[in-house]
């Protein structure tokens, strides 16, 4: 099929299209951004995946992608417009849709034959409502678009792997033509996976949901949502360990065995953060008050996140003797979690916003997150050698789950630190060896 990508230079945007690029499709991704789209179209990522650079360089080769500013060219022929751009969190909470928006009016002047609208982005209740009336309104002669919601279920930092591994494909809404074209365009995946997709490492057999437009905005919604949950709840039994002296990494052992609950997002840590799980409960939370309904659990998912982030503070001045009064602090980890430089809406910056606010001196390092943590936190300090960061300072704070900060030399940290203390955020190390080597140590729910 003929493919374009709206938002094509964003992260869900390059990934689906090099993903369908890769299937044998012809895939255009737009961007408004021209930086991003002459990068890409020089091959050059501009977000960290395993995988991606090699993907986007192979579809560049065989003239399966390309990158372009031009929406009306872009959308040109195309059988299928995903729409992929950014919906950030806005006043409130709630979801800023302007994009969207501005995308419905530029698509409802430039498509000009019988087109599927798909929705990747992640919208509210109500969205999809107010783009068809926008491309119904601008509609040229002769045109026609059916309008469907196929929500994206991509983890960052394997977000490439995940778009041939689905676990599930959801589609809401349209017309008979419009699922019939999405199930075309997802058969390698829902069926035998025969054909042209034989060659490519990927799932086959996956569960296709076709539902209404709402309640695939809510799935996706409410996915997010839950994910969240676990993550406040672990971090909620870390705190009672902590009291009665438990250890929750035994906990979360026993928890896990059962089926009925699995490991999946039981790890204790400084909480969630990041560019989706906290934005999406908050978008839900809001648009379920619009609905004068008060959602009073997912509220207390939220505040007990903001506790965490907390008591991660306090923690941090613990170990700095009760005021930081210009102490350096090391910061290991700055992306909002491994396998990624994305630091957008980061707890790792929000917490160094808040020492560096009390009078702490911060020094950050990442293994690839330097530039785009410098970028938004100009203020901080940033060493590309972990061992540099952490000269000099009074308290070390491990905050992003990367393994290579479990191989590091720790005695070679402590002689260099003002005082050996650490506060591990994400339970990478061993506390009794951290003890062994001089090192006041707290954890997550030890």
């Amino acid at each position: 099929m003929r493919l374009t990508i709206v938002g094509g230079c964003g992260y869900v945007g390059v990934i689906t299209g090099l993903g369908f690029a890769e299937l044998g499709h012809d895939v255009v991704g737009v961007d408004a951004d021209e930086a991003k789209v002459e990068a890409y179209t020089k091959g050059k990522p501009l977000i960290f995946e395993p995988g991606l650079e090699e993907a986007l360089r192979r579809a560049l080769d065989q003239g399966r992608i390309k990158f372009t500013t031009d929406l009306e060219a872009g959308s040109r022929d195309a059988d299928v417009v995903f729409v992929a751009v950014g919906s950030p969190a806005g006043r409130g909470g709630t979801a800023d849709l302007s994009q969207i928006e501005a995308v419905a009016l530029g698509l409802s002047q430039v498509v000009g034959h019988r087109t599927v609208i798909a929705i990747k982005s992640t919208v509210p209740v109500g969205t999809a409502d107010r783009m068809r009336k926008v491309l119904e309104s601008g509609r040229r002669a002769g045109a026609s678009v059916d309008l469907v919601v196929n929500p994206e279920f991509l983890q960052e930092g394997r977000g490439y792997h995940d778009f041939f591994h689905p676990t599930r494909i959801v589609v809401g809404g349209g017309t008979d033509w419009a699922r019939a074209t999405m199930r075309r365009l997802y058969d390698p995946f829902t069926g035998s996976g025969e054909a042209e997709a034989s060659a490519v490492d990927m799932a086959h057999g996956v569960p296709l949901i076709e539902t209404s437009i709402t309640d695939a905005q809510i799935v996706k919604y409410a996915s997010n949502a839950f994910l969240a949950t676990r993550l406040s709840f672990v971090n909620e039994i870390a705190a009672i360990c902590e009291r009665v002296g438990g250890d929750v990494a035994a906990v979360v052992e026993g928890l896990g065995h059962d089926p009925r609950i699995g490991k999946m997002y039981l790890q204790p840590g400084i909480g969630f953060g990041g560019p989706c799980l906290e934005k999406d409960l908050r978008a839900l939370i809001e648009s379920s008050r619009q609905y004068d309904y008060t959602p009073s659990f997912l509220e207390a998912v939220l505040e007990r996140n903001q506790l965490q982030v907390d008591s991660v503070l306090e923690k941090a001045r613990r170990l700095a003797g009760g005021r930081f009064d210009g102490k350096r602090v090391a910061v290991f980890g700055l992306a909002f979690k491994s396998g990624t430089n994305d630091v957008r809406t980061s707890l790792s910056m929000r917490i160094m916003q808040s020492l560096m606010r009390e009078g702490a001196v911060v020094c950050g390092h990442d293994p690839v997150a330097i530039a785009e943590a410098c970028e938004m936190l100009p203020d901080a300090s940033y060493e590309s050698d972990p061992y540099e960061a952490a000269r000099d300072a009074s308290a070390l704070l491990v905050l992003t789950d990367w393994p290579e900060y479990r191989e590091l030399d720790y005695e070679r940290i402590g002689n260099a630190m003002q005082g050996r203390n650490i506060f591990d955020g994400r339970n990478l190390l061993n506390p009794a060896e951290m003890v062994r080597l001089g090192f006041t140590y707290l954890g997550v729910g030890r």
